[in-house]
């Protein structure tokens, strides 16, 4: 009798947690547009659910690898339009520097960011060897200083851990993969890994990487751009924005937003150039 109670018990307990874990799932997935959705082919759709397919990377896409039709209207939305040049034309040393400048003294990055793991990192990708679009240079920098809190921080303040059960990127014992470098929002194992098999970097491992080598900042924030975010440049700035952290927008997170354009626009400014007219995501 003691070994088929046992047995019973084992098995409750056993239904018990995978009902917690069905119902863990179901929460995560109803606030992906707080947490962001841990799957690399997973979208946020505007009802907060993570999926594939239409309903989640369609038309009412909230962030993520959106696949939005672009329709212009006959307005200019292209951010890969425009006068172009070679990077190092585009962003010279005294242009980084003067950026650079304005970080404040107390900043925990404030002189981690170089001008040479810039354009190291930009020129391991070959999209940019070449003639650029001075506007796509100013999209990048405005987000990437926004992710950065101005070249302020290396990572984000958190006790998060990031990590999603994965066959091909399982978690490291021990590492929380939470926002790094350049763009922060960019979190999750599955993130981790897959940009550490394409850059060559034990990332998965060695989470705290990208927040020890500005070079490998550079080109973990430059993998995650090439990837979701460079084939939506003709759909807009605020398409753009869309790929890199939805939660960016929105009415509820406006000033977000706002703050964003501003800065494109005046990196745009600085480069002499004009901004797109789809700014509003």
């Amino acid at each position: 009798m003691m070994t088929i109670r046992n047995a019973i018990l084992k098995n409750a307990l056993i239904f018990s947690l995978f009902i917690l874990a069905i119902l863990a799932k179901t929460v995560f997935s109803q606030n992906c547009m707080d947490t962001s959705c841990p799957g690399l082919k997973e979208c946020c759709s505007r009802w907060g659910f993570c999926g594939t397919g239409d309903d989640y990377c369609g038309f009412f896409c909230f962030s993520g690898p959106c696949n939005i039709k672009g329709k212009s209207y006959g307005y200019d939305y292209n951010v890969d339009a425009g006068p172009r040049g070679k990077i190092e034309t585009v962003i010279t040393t005294a242009l980084f520097d003067s950026i650079m400048r304005k970080v404040e003294s107390n900043c925990s990055a404030k002189g981690f960011y170089t001008y040479d793991a810039f354009i190291t990192a930009f020129k391991s990708f070959g999209a940019y060897k070449g003639k650029v679009a001075k506007r796509e240079i100013a999209a990048i920098l405005a987000h990437f200083s926004y992710g950065s809190k101005s070249f302020c921080y290396k990572e984000e303040i958190s006790n998060e851990r990031y990590c999603s059960k994965s066959k091909k990127y399982p978690c490291e014992p021990g590492k929380n993969y939470y926002g790094r470098g350049l763009l922060q929002s960019i979190t999750w194992n599955e993130y981790y890994g897959a940009a550490g098999k394409h850059l060559g970097l034990p990332l998965l491992k060695d989470p705290d990487l990208v927040a020890r080598s500005p070079e490998v900042a550079f080109k973990f924030a430059m993998w995650f751009w090439n990837r979701n975010v460079r084939p939506a440049l003709y759909l807009g700035f605020g398409e753009i924005t869309k790929r890199v952290n939805g939660r960016e927008c929105g009415n509820w997170r406006r000033d977000d937003t706002n703050k964003k354009v501003k800065q494109y626009i005046e990196f745009c400014e600085m480069l002499g150039v004009t901004p797109d007219q789809g700014l509003d995501c």
